[in-house]
């Protein structure tokens, strides 16, 4: 939709190839107006997805990759995947409230994004042997969520999901997950800082499947 990008040029910018609409533009006012406010801390964007973008294009995805994105947001890091790796995406969130943002996002960048409504632990089986990759960020932020994400890991890594990369400012839910995975997975934390970004620092938690080696 060019024209919902031209219109309002100097209220979109870009970041690794994604356009991201700021909160001045049209589209996004309008939500503020029209739409009920998303509840889990769904109404902005945040950064740690950008720290798997950075990853992502030093170490790519095959092409055509089914790729589940578990706590979706705006969509962010999905449209990444499918215009940087022709990737089949499914944007997965607890709150639906954040669609209309994903739903903006997607149709200025041009691309089609598969929406999920479903909480960690709603996730089927099915949806996880169809998945190749699985990708997260802010994802890790309450107590719960420890063992809930513990619990979806290893039913993703048994349903043969290939790769799984968490990124996370470093709260210490996270680092306990991390541990986990660590003992478990043999899973690599990396420290990460965004590029121009020097406040921006985080860890990235890395797991390949050793199981289909």
């Amino acid at each position: 939709m060019p024209d919902l990008v031209t219109a309002a040029c100097s209220h979109v910018r870009e970041q690794h190839g994604v356009l991201i609409l700021k909160n001045r533009h049209r589209l996004i006012r309008e939500l503020h107006k029209t739409s009920p406010q998303p509840t889990l801390h769904g109404h902005q964007i945040w950064q740690s997805g950008f720290m798997i973008m950075e990853y992502l294009l030093q170490h790519p995805l095959g092409q055509g990759q089914q790729v589940l994105e578990v706590g979706c947001g705006w969509g962010l890091l999905g449209i990444f995947c499918v215009k940087h790796f022709t990737a089949e995406v499914t944007s997965l969130d607890a709150d639906e409230l954040v669609f209309p943002y994903l739903n903006a996002h997607a149709q200025v960048n041009n691309v089609t994004l598969r929406t999920l409504h479903q909480r960690f632990t709603d996730i089927t089986d099915d949806e996880l042997l169809t998945s190749d990759v699985l990708l997260g960020s802010d994802i890790c932020y309450w107590d719960t969520m420890v063992n809930e994400l513990q619990v979806l890991i290893t039913r993703a890594l048994a349903a043969g999901v290939r790769k799984i990369i968490i990124a996370d400012p470093g709260r210490e839910t996270f680092s306990r997950l991390a541990s986990y995975c660590k003992t478990h997975f043999a899973a690599e934390l990396l420290p990460w800082e965004l590029e121009g970004r020097r406040r921006n620092r985080g860890y990235l938690l890395i797991i390949d499947n050793v199981f289909l080696a």
